[in-house]
């Protein structure tokens, strides 16, 4: 009777390759090119032939399945830091982070008939920044008073007693009061937030103002019945 040699009638998996074993067609083996690990089907018999070299298979060999590079960079070394992209590529850098919160909750009103900006009591807050490149966001919130027809009344947030980071006349927020006769004074919710970057680690002084703009008088923080107010600081990198 002949006797008719078929062959492999299947796939036959080999482990890693080994570059002094003899491979014939349909055999398969796991192999690490360039660091990036893939499973190629021996098509031709071979012996001392690599499966693929930077990326490119080997006459005798397929890929099966073609492993890919690692998106994440290694991990050695970077404790703390956090993975960020270019679009392109990833790495490993500095995120964003809340580093420090200050605050005070003040009881005390301020009230002033002065047309030009008068600091707000207890409403005052000392802060050093961490890093040169450390930015703060700075928010204020109390009622705020407005008395008399046609009044206005403007708060904003100052850096170092002098330098209005609002508007330098509107502030950051304000209350515009008609004549009503019997309700001629008012006091609302009012809130401020801006953000300051201090560009170095110095101790600045920030601290909530308000002014008169026509009318009786402007107040802060419940001149006609007692609140709690907040001042907040917030370092962020």
């Amino acid at each position: 009777m002949a006797t008719i040699d078929l062959g492999k009638i299947k796939q036959v998996w080999r482990g890693t390759y080994n570059n002094s074993t003899a491979y014939t067609v349909d055999d398969l083996v796991e192999y690490t090119d360039s660091n990036i690990t893939s499973t190629y089907i021996c098509v031709a018999n071979s012996t001392g032939n690599a499966p693929s070299s930077s990326g490119t298979a080997h006459a005798s060999w397929n890929y099966v399945a073609k492993g890919v590079a690692d998106p994440i960079p290694s991990q050695s070394g970077n404790s703390g830091k956090a993975l960020i992209t270019d679009g392109t590529n990833a790495s490993w850098g500095t995120a964003g982070k809340l580093l420090n919160i200050y605050s005070t909750h003040p009881t005390n009103s301020t009230n002033t008939t002065s047309s030009s900006f008068q600091d707000c009591t207890g409403f005052t807050l000392t802060v050093t920044a961490s890093s040169s490149t450390s930015k703060f966001l700075i928010m204020a919130s109390a009622n705020m008073e407005c008395d008399g027809s046609a009044n206005r009344s403007h708060a904003s947030i100052f850096k170092d007693g002098s330098t209005n980071l609002g508007h330098s006349a509107g502030g950051l927020t304000q209350m515009h009061e008609y004549y009503y006769p019997g309700s001629q004074d008012q006091e609302m919710p009012a809130t401020m937030q801006v953000v300051d970057t201090p560009g170095d680690t110095n101790a600045h002084t920030y601290n909530v103002k308000v002014r008169l703009n026509g009318g009786t008088r402007a107040g802060w923080n419940g001149v006609q019945y007692t609140t709690k107010g907040s001042f907040i600081i917030l370092e962020i990198a």
